[in-house]
């Protein structure tokens, strides 16, 4: 166990599957974890802050403090970051964690991924973090999360699992070393998690591989293995970039059955054209009114090509009140918030 104070960075290693490494959260007061509170409608969001971008991965302290300022209108439960970097990080939990104490209304967590390493052999606390497009600073996932809601405790776990390394050590252990050693040449994707014992909740936040299709769906389908074995009966909340469409192969490890067209994972998406009903399609009001076919497995774009590849996927048993995609003036994706009773 590596304890790691809130005054600065968060780093994990990574670690073989459904073992991750634990994280404890301290700080200089004697917080103890909330007790769950009674079921209130909260809000929860998502967003890709782009620190890899060309255009927008080269931008100071503005590109932090306008997501502060949104935080503090809206007062989420819990926001699922990704390209996160570790300046901007630092900014968020100085202006809404108190500087990393006991004072702030938010405790906000982050984790750098790896860089690509031919050697797909090697340790992966031996290969160099992935870096934003200003100043060398760390890249990754982070999750800001309120207090109130999720508790802050000395035994507050924070698990981060590498989906990457754990699909090329399946590929090692098959005796395919060839797609080994590509997918070792990736960037090391991975999912971050941070849960309320109190409220039986985890939160994640996940990216996944861009370029390479076959990895994507590989991600994915690891990253549904460990929600599934690590988290039982605890009610989910998952916010990410999985780059692929809600119709995608990748999109089927996370969409209930009942979104039919292969679905087989275990969440209902907020941002659905149905709503809370699970089904395979809906008749959604059309441009001129009229009631147009609309599949389930859509919703508001969340990228300037106008695709949707962000989404928050929830419990099905978790009740979505609104969702809606915004705006964004320093990256590439928007963020997706969603009304929710928790």
């Amino acid at each position: 166990m590596v304890r790691v104070s809130l005054s600065r960075v968060c780093r994990v290693a990574a670690v073989p599957l459904l073992s991750a490494l634990l994280l404890t959260v301290t700080g200089g007061g004697t917080a103890t974890a909330a007790e769950a509170p009674n079921p209130a409608e909260y809000q929860i969001g998502t967003f890709n802050m782009a620190g890899g971008n060309d255009e927008h991965g080269v931008k100071g302290i503005e590109a932090p403090e306008a997501l502060v300022r949104s935080i503090q209108e809206r007062r989420p439960a819990f926001v699922a970051l990704q390209e996160g970097c570790a300046d901007w990080s630092a900014t968020l939990r100085d202006r809404l964690a108190g500087g990393g104490g006991q004072d702030g209304e938010y405790a906000v967590f982050f984790d750098a991924v790896k860089r690509g390493d031919p050697d797909q052999n090697r340790p992966t606390e031996q290969i160099a973090d992935a870096t934003c497009k200003h100043g060398g600073v760390a890249f990754g996932n982070g999750l800001v999360v309120r207090k109130d809601v999720f508790g802050v405790a000395p035994d507050q776990p924070v698990e981060s699992y590498p989906l990457t390394r754990y699909v090329i050590d399946d590929r090692q252990r098959m005796g395919d070393l060839e797609q080994a050693r590509k997918y070792a040449e990736k960037e090391r994707r991975e999912m971050l998690c941070v849960r309320s014992e109190a409220k039986r909740m985890v939160a994640c936040s996940v990216h996944l591989t861009y370029d390479d299709r076959d990895l994507r769906i590989a991600e994915a389908s690891k990253a549904r293995e460990i929600l599934q074995g690590a988290y039982p009966g605890y009610t989910k909340l998952l916010g990410g970039d999985f780059n692929d469409d809600p119709l995608s192969a990748v999109a089927d490890h996370f969409y209930a059955p009942g979104y039919q067209r292969g679905a087989e994972g275990e969440f209902k998406e907020a941002d659905s054209p149905c709503g809370n009903e699970i089904g395979e399609s809906t008749l959604a009001p059309g441009p001129v009114g009229w009631p147009t076919f609309t599949y389930c497995r859509s919703g508001e774009g969340t990228h300037n090509s106008g695709m949707k590849m962000d989404a928050l996927f929830v419990s099905p048993t978790v009740e979505v009140t609104w969702s809606d995609a915004t705006k964004a003036l320093h990256s590439d994706h928007v963020p997706l918030w969603a009304g929710v009773i928790l």
